[in-house]
């Protein structure tokens, strides 16, 4: 077993490019399995539910399931499925990444993971996708990522500023995949408590240790202390993005909007499992300090529940009554309830949208993900009719990009050529008007 070393924190798994498309025989299928169990037992955080793991695959594999699957890519994927089967942990998964000869790797020295941390930072704006003031003096910032501290932390900061003079602040986590640094996380919070706090704490089980998370003593600039704070949440909100909203929601500090997120707290590590296969293998779990547990396979439940898509409204909605209920300045009160009715009088214009599938009759789950929710995997799940799959979605006009998702595997509209590539991934494009 060869040990990549990189600590993927909570929910970016890195999958390498250029995989052959090399048949498995039977003898490296087995040689996979035994690999990849290895790794499980050596590292997964709870070693009883690896044992469980284990025992799966491997009756699997003497039942003869894996035997007509000749792809790397496909076993890989199957493992994965049979893995969370008894898991039921996101974290976890087996990719197809068969090492390469040198002089191939010579050639392609510019795809490793300095690479494809670059390009992941470029794509999430460091952390700050987009940061504005909505009417009512209410700051607005969309995160979509937790990078590195030290690659990160100044786009944190001048995020911070930017908003430090608004009389309350919504971070939009809908489209949050996670973080790469157990370190940002508090640092952003150090921005909402006057003195430290006590945040998470991390077990690992390599050490048989927790670590305590705690927000900083001191941040660059202001604080935004005493103002209210919202945390807009999606099906797809995940990990880390899931964590900021955990640990304020039960401090207290902030209220949560939207839809339950997807589940994911325990941070993973890519491992090599042999010359064909890696395993990304959880092996710490997340303690809130509050409840002494957390949001693994559960998620978090927001405050308010409304679908993604309205999330930034009824945000909004909420941000302009509290500030209206606590000025004792009459102008100001006046103009706050104002704008609130005008938020109600002219409500986010929704299209309904149907999406059709042909085919796949012995799918036992399809759905459709998308920028109108997110890409959350479940927000909209398909109902066979006839011969297809059918199902309906409000969607905001303009361009949205959107894929099926077929019993796990995700895919373009065959029936709409279309496409549009968004942070890595090629995508179908609608126009809706």
């Amino acid at each position: 077993m060869f040990s990549l070393k990189r600590n993927l924190l909570l929910g970016v798994c890195l999958l390498l490019s250029c995989v052959t498309q090399a048949q498995l025989s039977k003898k490296e299928k087995q040689e996979a399995v035994e690999a990849v169990c290895k790794v499980l037992k050596e590292n997964y955080v709870f070693p009883e539910v690896a044992a469980q793991m284990e025992r799966q695959v491997r009756q699997q594999m003497a039942k003869g399931r894996y035997d007509t699957i000749a792809s790397g890519q496909e076993f890989a994927f199957q493992l994965t499925r049979d893995l969370r089967l008894v898991s039921k942990d996101q974290h976890l998964g087996v990719s197809y990444a068969p090492l390469r000869p040198a002089a191939e790797k010579r050639g392609q020295e510019g795809q490793g993971y300095g690479a494809w941390l670059t390009r992941t930072l470029k794509e999430g704006s460091y952390g700050v996708k987009k940061k504005e003031i909505l009417p009512g003096n209410i700051g607005y910032l969309n995160l979509p990522m937790f990078g590195p501290l030290d690659k990160c932390a100044d786009t944190l900061i001048a995020a911070m500023q930017f908003v430090a003079h608004t009389d309350a602040l919504i971070l939009d986590l809908r489209e949050c995949r996670g973080s790469l640094d157990p370190n940002t996380i508090p640092f952003l919070c150090g921005y909402f408590f006057p003195e430290p706090v006590h945040l998470l704490d991390i077990y690992y089980r390599s050490t048989n240790s927790t670590r305590q998370f705690w927000t900083p003593a001191w941040v660059p600039g202001p604080r935004y202390l005493e103002k209210p704070l919202y945390l807009l949440t999606s099906g797809r909100t995940f990990s880390g993005g899931e964590e900021l909203a955990y640990d304020l929601q039960h401090l207290k500090r902030a209220t949560v909007v939207g839809e339950v997120t997807r589940g994911g707290a325990n941070p993973a590590e890519l491992v090599r499992a042999n010359a064909q296969f890696e395993v990304t293998v959880p092996n710490s779990r997340s303690v809130n300090p509050v409840t002494q547990t957390n949001w693994e396979q559960v998620g978090v439940k927001p405050d308010t529940l409304v679908p993604s898509i309205m999330a930034l409204y009824a945000g909004q909605l909420l941000a302009l009554r509290a500030l209206a209920a606590a000025t004792a300045d009459a102008a100001r009160k006046q103009a706050l309830l104002a704008q609130g009715q005008r938020l109600r009088d002219n409500p986010p214009q929704l299209r309904m949208v149907t999406f059709s599938l042909a085919g796949f009759a012995e799918a036992k789950e399809v759905a459709v993900a998308g920028s109108f929710n997110s890409f959350a995997r479940k927000s909209l799940l398909l109902k066979r009719q006839g011969d297809r799959w059918v199902g309906q979605a409000q969607v905001e006009p303009g361009k949205i990009s959107y894929s099926f998702i077929v019993d796990g595997k995700w895919m373009r509209d065959p029936a709409n050529p279309e496409t549009v590539q968004e942070n890595g991934n090629v995508n179908s494009l609608l126009v809706v008007k």
